[in-house]
């Protein structure tokens, strides 16, 4: 899973513009996974039908994970309707989301540059009428420590941002925890100069998105 926060959206929205008679209706959804995107694109040309083009963009995951964008130009010049779209949708950081360009061809061409400019600006000017939730992604760490260093290790975790996804009490404490990984470093030197380095973060070699 490649690291960063992001933002995903939360509810679908449509939002509509004309350039030079041609009309560009930009529909934004929600969307976890392949089946979701095509879900969307078949919703979008059954309500909006006998169209000149279904553009789409879509990232099914993570804005920083490649492997889940996909777009499609949908007979328009190639590169000039899902490129700029999913360009959009990326520069944002935006994640877990279909948009589908529909476009109703007005009689007046717009060449390749006014085509990348049209679909581009459909979908960003759709985004100031969504509305997010931010993911954030998290590191597992595991700590064991004695009940004597309880109250420092309450301390020091109380200084940032943190998830106790585990923690059983034996004849020492045993913790995992999911924290942002910008807090690792500043952890390590609290837990060295608050116990002596009895206390360390061990990696879980495993991380989440919250």
């Amino acid at each position: 899973m490649k690291k960063g926060n992001y933002l995903r959206l939360t509810e679908a929205v449509e939002h509509e513009i004309e350039i030079k008679n041609s009309r560009f209706i930009a529909s934004l959804a929600p969307v976890t996974s392949a089946d979701d995107v095509a879900n969307h694109i078949a919703d979008v040309k059954q309500r909006w039908t006998k169209a000149n083009h279904y553009c789409t963009a879509s990232v099914a995951g993570s804005p920083f994970d490649d492997t889940c964008y996909a777009s499609s130009d949908d007979g328009e010049p190639s590169g000039t309707a899902g490129r700029p779209m999913l360009n959009v949708l990326t520069h944002h950081p935006l994640g877990e989301v279909s948009a589908v360009v529909v476009r109703y061809f007005g009689g007046i061409k717009l060449g390749t540059g006014g085509l990348q400019r049209a679909y581009s600006q459909a979908v960003a000017e759709a985004l100031p009428f969504i509305k997010t939730a931010e993911r954030k992604y998290r590191e597992y760490y595991s700590l064991v420590y004695e009940y004597g260093d309880q109250g420092a290790v309450e301390s020091i975790l109380s200084s940032c941002e943190y998830k106790v996804i585990e923690q059983t009490y034996t004849e020492t404490v045993h913790q995992i925890i999911a924290i942002e990984p910008e807090y690792r470093a500043q952890l390590d030197k609290q837990f060295q100069a608050q116990t002596q380095g009895r206390v360390k973060l061990l990696e879980e070699h495993r991380a989440g998105l919250e």
